[in-house]
């Protein structure tokens, strides 16, 4: 980032506006900004630190604060800088929060802070805007772009006064925040998040898998898989010897129930054969009836041979009765017609009496047509001018409502202008809800981490007190065990020394130390330890070591988590804040406070999209309204023309018409019932003659068929006494003593076919019983009935002592079936737990020691770092050697810090004098500074060379000159022109008079009551 134009206005000690050209400096300027105390060299430094960042470089001036007194009440503090950074230009506007005058009335108002950020094009003009007013939007763009928040710029790029030592003196975390910034290795601390995620996720799934054994074993109510395997053992055979149970049991029931199925079936044939001579017997009662059946079907039989006769005399009776009836009904037809004929020829009289008024009724007819005519041109007229009256009435009546629309419009618009004033000033004040609402959530899920971590570290820290335990559990017991051991090799020994005092002999040498006398040989005890019993003794003794050295590894890893913990929360806190202590129900409300802002905020959007349209609206049915209304009023004047000229030939038309025949209704329905009046007349004649001729021809037809029934009568009467002697001769003829009895031996049919089928079917049901009594009696003939009762008693014995031994066996098999189930759950959940714990030996030991918990604590950023900040302390090295004459140099910490605390970026000063090395903080100011300048510079470099996407183009330092003596500023001086030889603009704040004639290129700072001014002066150089 290199500074181009600079202009502050009522901004610090600068009452008016105040314009620094940088480029009138020259290219890569090495300059000066001088003035006396308190003139405002600093402001400089603060003016550009608040364009880009809204801050101070001492952070100890709130930006609100930087206001001008001398500065007049109408011109607002604001500071604007033009920039270059890589390829493109940009220009910043800031103005703080600040009181102004109203523009209207007296007294002051509040001017918000807000903040403009453009994109320019290669001539200095604005082009593409990327930040319009909001400060939260322009502090996190320029952050992105120049790759550097606030702390990191005054620290990099700008050293204030009283600050250039903080870089130089900060702890490995605040040096590894910024370098990691400047030199883009946020990838290593993910890769340190992906392992140390990855690792604990392992770690909770073998916890999870450990719990999952147990849990096995708790579903089959199991100790532990000892107790299982026993179960199994003992559980085997007892099924098998069940199973055996059963199928005995199973074989018993089945042959009493085949006993038993057998005894019922013999004893459903006995019954079978006692129903069926049940069934006999009573189908023998009914033999008496069906020979009565066979008589009254032969009786039948001989009436069927005189039916013919019976038949032809009871026909002759009916045709003669049928006659009689006929000439009985054209006696009374004839009677009737001829009352009918003389009626036809009273009304044929009055018709043809009626036809004289028809006439006048054609007369009456013609004149009322006339009048309907006249009538309806009347009634046209009248709804013409009814028309007329209510275009005229509607025309007049839109323009007035129309008139009332378009004033109603106008009182619409101010009220919309009203509601789109206030919705803006409250989008204004929303304006910064998304931007928290983002900060708020990043901070909840930081707290909800913070609360994840305390749960972990309480969890860790009894873990921790667990694996105490174990640990001085295991030492007593290496320890009793070591004891054990080396007192049966003592043992073993004195053992040895007994064996051999029995081989003694005395005059014979011993073989141990070769006398001849042996005055107290060694006794031998009781409990003689052996060979075996040692070896027994060093192997638990080896064993005890072994549980010791795992449990401290335990102990040290429980160690390590926790101390990485620690670090993680005091991480986490910090970058809390306040937060952190607050109750997170609280940060959880003020998000959903900030939601609604923001929900607020886009509903006040969206409400003054929809005003806006509504007010566009508004306009264009304003204009298209009053044009409308200019068109309307000639069409309202022509309306009323019409229609009072319709009315003035309605009133000529109406004074024509008589008063009785001026409603048209009336004279209609009078002409209809004239009209019906004469087509009665006319079809009244018509129908009377129509009626009469009728009449006439019916009463002629009436007498013909009266003498046709005459004469069919007198024959019937002739054919019925034929019948009649035929069959008194057929009847005694026959084996009938009467009529009565030939009557009483007909049958019909279907009586005939009834009484035969059963007839028949009394035999064949006869046959059948017999048929089956004999099967049942040759079945049964040496058979006795069974004892049932017994039988099923046995049976259901059988069947319950089936159903125990089934339920035993079951009941075992189940048991068999779940530890089975359960043996093979425990098995592959073993395979899963070695798979997990062969990953959590590579992903944990890459997670410890990527993240630092191991050896000197130096996780895979911070190594990454620290080779970079070797890089770079090489080059602040040559440059401190050259300003210490050759005596101090810059070099990193290789000790790891005390306790948990992590290392790797410590820094260190070499002292050639002594040949040691020691802290940077004892350094005194003039040589603090001298290391600060020369590890900036280092920074600077290595940063370009590396490209690691920030650009440290520009540096500016404020004071600190005046500490060193005069062969130290020199050095000074030279490095920083070789700087500005590589293409760097430095720019310095001193007040020592040798700086003066060292850099001709100066930004003069001058002070007076009416406030500061500046000036660029000294050639420049190209």
């Amino acid at each position: 980032m290199t500074p181009l134009t600079l202009t502050m206005q009522a901004f610090g000690p600068f009452a008016g506006s105040e314009t620094i050209d940088f480029t009138a400096l020259g290219k890569s300027p090495l300059f000066l900004i001088n003035g006396p105390t308190g003139a405002g060299k600093s402001s400089i430094l603060d003016a550009i630190c608040f364009a880009l960042y809204g801050q101070t470089t001492g952070n100890d001036r709130d930006a609100g604060q930087m206001r001008c007194d001398q500065a007049a009440d109408t011109l607002l503090t604001e500071v604007s800088l033009d920039f270059r950074l890589r390829d493109g230009t940009y220009r910043v506007r800031r103005v703080p929060q600040q009181e102004r005058p109203k523009a209207t009335g007296e007294g002051t108002t509040t001017q918000s802070a807000e903040a403009q950020l453009w994109r320019l094009t290669p001539q200095g003009k604005e082009d593409e805007c990327l930040v319009a007013r909001k400060v939260t939007d322009a502090n996190s763009q320029l952050q992105a772009l120049i790759g550097l928040d606030a702390n990191q710029f005054r620290q990099v790029m700008v050293l204030p006064q009283g600050k250039f030592r903080e870089l130089l003196l900060a702890e490995s975390k605040d040096r590894e925040k910024i370098f990691s910034q400047l030199f883009q290795t946020q990838i290593f601390q993910r890769i340190e998040e992906r392992l140390r995620t990855q690792a604990n996720q392992i770690e909770r799934a073998v916890n999870d898998h450990r719990q999952h054994i147990s849990g096995i074993l708790a579903g089959g109510e199991l100790e532990s898989e000892a107790a299982l395997a026993q179960e199994l053992e003992v559980l085997t055979p007892q099924v098998g010897q069940a199973r055996q149970r059963f199928e005995a049991a199973q074989q018993q029931r089945r042959s009493a129930e085949q006993r038993r199925d057998e005894a019922l079936t013999l004893q459903r044939q006995f019954e079978a054969r006692d129903s069926l001579a049940a069934d006999k017997a009573h189908h023998l009662e009914q033999q008496a009836q069906i020979t009565a059946f066979q008589s009254r079907l032969i009786h039948s039989d001989h009436a069927q041979a005189l039916r013919p006769h019976s038949t032809a005399l009871a026909q002759a009776q009916q045709a003669l009765s049928t006659a009689q009836a006929e000439q009985q009904q054209a006696t009374a037809s004839l009677t009737t017609q001829r009352t009918s004929t003389e009626q036809a020829q009273r009304a044929f009289e009055t018709a043809r009496q009626r036809q004289t008024e028809l006439p006048a009724l054609r007369e009456r007819h013609r004149q009322l047509g006339e009048f309907i005519h006249k009538g309806q041109q009347l009634s046209e007229l009248e709804a013409r001018l009814q028309t007329a009256q209510v275009a005229w009435q509607q025309a007049d009546g839109t323009l007035k409502r129309d008139e009332v629309q378009l004033d109603s419009i106008r009182q619409q618009g101010e009220a919309l202008s009203l509601t789109l004033e206030r919705l803006q000033a409250e989008g204004q004040q929303l304006a910064s809800a998304p931007a928290e609402l983002s900060r708020h959530e990043s901070l909840l899920t930081q707290r909800q981490e913070l609360d994840d971590l305390t749960r972990q570290g309480r969890e860790l820290t009894a873990q921790q007190q667990q694996a105490t335990e174990v640990l001085n559990r295991r030492r007593s017991e290496a320890e009793q065990a070591k004891r054990h051991a080396t007192e049966q090799e003592m043992r073993w020994h004195q053992g040895q020394a007994a064996l051999l005092a029995l081989t003694l002999e005395e005059g014979a040498p011993c073989p141990v130390c070769g006398s001849l006398e042996h005055p107290s040989p060694a006794v031998k005890h009781a409990d003689i330890v052996t060979q075996t019993q040692v070896e027994t003794a060093r192997l638990a003794q080896e064993q005890a070591r072994h549980a010791l050295q795992t449990a401290e590894r335990q102990e040290q890893q429980l160690a390590q988590q926790l101390s990485y913990n620690a670090e993680q929360t005091q991480r986490l806190s910090q970058q809390l804040g306040e937060w952190a202590s607050q109750p997170q129900v609280e940060l959880q409300q003020a998000c959903e406070q900030l939601h609604r802002q923001v929900e607020r905020r886009k509903h006040v959007e969206d409400e003054i999209n929809q005003q806006t349209r509504a007010r566009d609206e508004l306009r264009r049915g304003w204009g298209a309204l009053d044009k409308q209304l200019k068109t309307q009023r000639p069409a309202v004047e022509k309306a009323k023309e019409e229609a009072l000229r319709l009315e003035s030939q309605r009133d000529q038309l109406r004074q024509s018409l008589p008063e009785d025949a001026r409603n048209p209704l009336a004279m209609r329905q009078t002409l209809v019932d004239l009209d019906n009046q004469i087509a009665e007349l006319e079809q009244a004649w018509e129908r009377a003659q129509q009626v009469l001729s009728t009449s006439e021809t019916q009463q002629a037809r009436a007498e013909e068929q009266l003498r046709g029934a005459n004469q069919q009568v007198a024959r019937s009467q002739q054919a019925l006494e034929q019948a009649q002697t035929e069959w008194q001769t057929a009847l005694q003829a026959s084996s009938f003593e009467s009529e009565a009895a030939f009557q009483a031996a007909q049958l019909e049919d279907s009586q005939r076919q009834d009484l035969a089928r059963q007839v028949e079917a009394y035999q064949r049901r006869l046959a059948e019983l017999d048929g089956a009594l004999q099967n049942y009696h040759a079945q049964l003939a040496e058979k006795t009935p069974p004892d049932l009762a017994a039988l099923t008693t046995l049976t259901e014995a059988a069947q319950a002592e089936e159903h125990t031994q089934l339920e035993s066996w079951r009941a075992l098999d189940g048991r068999l079936n779940t530890l089975q189930g359960i043996r093979q759950k425990l098995t592959a959940a073993h395979t899963a737990q070695a798979e997990l714990e062969a990953q959590y030996r590579v992903w944990g030991t890459l997670s410890e020691v990527a993240n630092g918990r191991t050896g000197n604590r130096i996780s895979l950023q911070r190594f990454v770092l620290g080779v970079l900040l070797d890089d770079v302390l090489i080059q602040a090295s040559e440059r401190l050697v050259r300003m210490s004459r050759g005596r101090y140099q810059l070099v990193r910490r290789e000790d790891p810090s005390k306790g948990n605390k992590a290392s790797g970026l410590e820094l260190d000063v070499a002292d050639t004098y002594t040949g040691k090395s020691r802290s940077v903080a004892t350094l005194s100011g003039g040589e603090s500074f001298m290391a600060a300048l020369a590890l900036a510079l280092g920074l600077s470099d290595v940063v370009q060379a590396y490209a690691g996407g920030i650009q440290l183009d520009a540096l500016f330092i404020d004071e600190g000159f005046g500490s060193l003596d005069q062969d130290a500023l020199d050095q000074a001086i030279a490095m920083l022109s070789e700087l500005q030889m590589g293409g760097r603009m430095i720019g310095v704040i001193s007040h020592v008079s040798e700086l003066k004639e060292q850099m001709p290129v100066r930004v003069e700072v001058r002070a007076s009551r009416q406030g500061s001014t500046v000036e660029v002066k000294g050639s420049l150089t190209i």
